[in-house]
């Protein structure tokens, strides 16, 4: 984070066409190689060493460029980047200072997370664990205290919770309200608390339990203990589950569950699993579809706000897809999902299995349909861009487009593209003009695919509030702007790219299989 705030520091000096301030990891090299900014130094960089690299303008000397990038090094180094006050070099410390704290926060590097994790719990503080690449013994481990001493042990790899209003990680501001949504997956908590806000419900409490808690290993440990607590808070009247599809004896385990422990209304959303009801219990296949259950529970209002705000008919898309494919050359015939968030892109890859087949990605939903190379697509291909591959030594996707914008100039260069389709995630945490980074280059995306005789069409999903710090309004008129296609759900937009790049001929397999998207 530092480094990325000193590279765009430095993009600003007086004379620099270019620059980048980085680690030399393998994804920084490429980036930089792409970008035309890889020296011979460059190349021989480790991921210890810190590469500076300038282009600058004619008539600039380097040297003088050089000075001033160094000196805002300098000046990060002696400041410690951190926040003005309340700066603490010891958990005790912080404890000491902060009377009366009751939840921490952990992001750190997996291998000194857990250490920090059970000092915190042993303290008595509840922890949301940010953290990825924890040991799985230590999660496991680490729950089992927590449970022990009455506390959460939120994680690892939680990206998102809504605790009492406020968010934690990547989060938006939505209104308070009677739902409570324990989630396995940070974009998909994301994704139903804006769509809950649109159409006039709000969160109770939003427990981001982390993707491993719902492994064999852990158990559904802590979704339990959430689901325990929602059951039992007075200002919750609904339970949401969201995640990804679970190991079944983990699902069994959770919905027994929830049948013994819980008496509300239930709307689980495991993604892909077929939609149904049983009882009070209502199974949700797509994110949308979760919010629509809940609104239908709520009230007639709600679910018809729903219709009015976020609801699009499949016939609706049907019938535009028209327009834009009507202008694709017969050669066009894929579709390319740039994703920042994990869920989204996992959801996405889910429809286009049914819709279309098959989608290859670097978090694919079978061993045959993995990238050899991440950085290269293959026919129908979903990237999750905040995977490992590319975010070693670097900030995440959803604070820094860098990767995104170079992956969007090399689809558009081939020929066979018909549909890229993109996330947009706003909130706290995330970046200050989400759509306004990416609005260059999809303008000049779409200009590369006229000059060579092609259209593009670039498809766009806001997950965001217009209470968000970056509007939610004003992120979708930047992006209506350059010419991206706007739609109210993630799951309504892989749909209407599926329209678009099969010329509307997977009509009767989506109103088959995905009929119940809104229902």
């Amino acid at each position: 984070m530092q480094l990325m705030r000193v590279t765009e520091e430095a993009k600003k000096v007086a004379g620099v066409a270019d620059a980048v301030v980085a680690m030399g990891t393998s994804t920084n090299k490429m980036l930089m190689e792409q970008m035309g900014l890889l020296t011979v130094e460059g190349k021989a960089a480790t991921e210890n060493d810190l590469v500076l690299a300038v282009r600058v303008e004619e008539n600039t000397r380097l040297g003088d460029a050089l000075s001033s990038i160094e000196s805002l090094l300098t000046s990060q180094q002696e400041s410690g980047g951190g926040p003005a006050g309340g700066t603490y070099f010891g958990i005790a410390t912080a404890l000491e200072n902060l009377h009366g704290a009751n939840l921490a926060v952990v992001s750190l590097p997996g291998g000194q997370a857990s250490g920090a994790a059970e000092e915190l719990l042993k303290a008595g503080l509840n922890v949301h664990l940010f953290s990825d690449h924890v040991p799985i013994e230590d999660e496991v481990r680490l729950k089992k205290l927590a449970a022990k001493n009455g506390l959460l042990l939120l994680g690892p790899g939680a990206g998102t919770s809504l605790i009492n209003g406020v968010g934690v990680g990547f989060a938006n501001a939505v209104a308070r309200g009677k739902i409570g949504v324990v989630a396995a997956a940070g974009t998909g908590l994301q994704e139903v608390s804006v769509l809950l806000d649109r159409v006039g419900l709000g969160v109770s409490q939003g427990f981001g339990v982390g993707g491993t808690d719902i492994s064999r290993e852990v158990g559904g440990t802590m979704m339990m203990d959430c689901l325990r607590l929602l059951e039992d808070d007075d200002g919750t009247d609904l339970l949401m589950i969201v995640a990804k599809a679970p190991n079944a004896q983990v699902t069994r385990k959770v919905m027994s569950f929830v049948g013994r422990r819980t008496t509300k209304p239930v709307v689980a959303c495991f993604l892909g699993m077929e939609a149904s009801s049983e009882g009070r219990v209502h199974y949700s296949k797509t994110l949308h579809s979760a919010v629509f259950r809940a609104a239908r529970l709520s009230s007639p209002a709600h679910a018809k706000a729903f219709e009015e705000k976020v609801g699009l008919s499949l016939q609706g898309i049907a019938s535009s897809s028209k327009k834009y494919s009507s202008k694709l050359k017969t050669g066009q015939r894929y579709i390319r999902g740039l994703y920042t968030g994990g869920t989204l892109s996992h959801e996405s890859l889910l429809i286009l299995r049914e819709v279309m087949g098959s989608a290859y990605s670097n978090t694919p939903l079978s061993v045959e349909l993995q990238l050899q190379d991440p950085s290269t697509s293959k026919e129908h291909t979903i990237v999750d861009l905040g995977d490992e591959f590319f975010t070693a030594g670097r900030p995440h996707p959803m604070i820094d487009s860098t990767i995104r914008r170079l992956r969007l100039l090399q689809e558009a260069k081939d020929s066979s593209v018909a549909v890229v389709i993109l996330d947009f995630v706003l909130g706290y945490g995330c970046a200050e003009d989400p759509a306004g980074s990416m609005a260059g280059s999809i303008a000049a995306a779409k200009a590369a695919a006229k000059k060579s005789g092609r259209d593009l069409v670039v498809m766009g999903h806001v997950c965001g509030s217009s209470a968000d710090p970056q509007s939610l309004e004003k992120q979708s008129k930047e992006l209506a702007d350059v010419g991206v296609i706007l739609y109210p759900s993630n799951a309504m937009m892989a749909i209407a790219a599926a329209f678009v790049a099969s010329r509307g001929t997977v009509k009767e397999r989506i109103v088959e299989k995905w009929g119940g998207l809104v229902g």
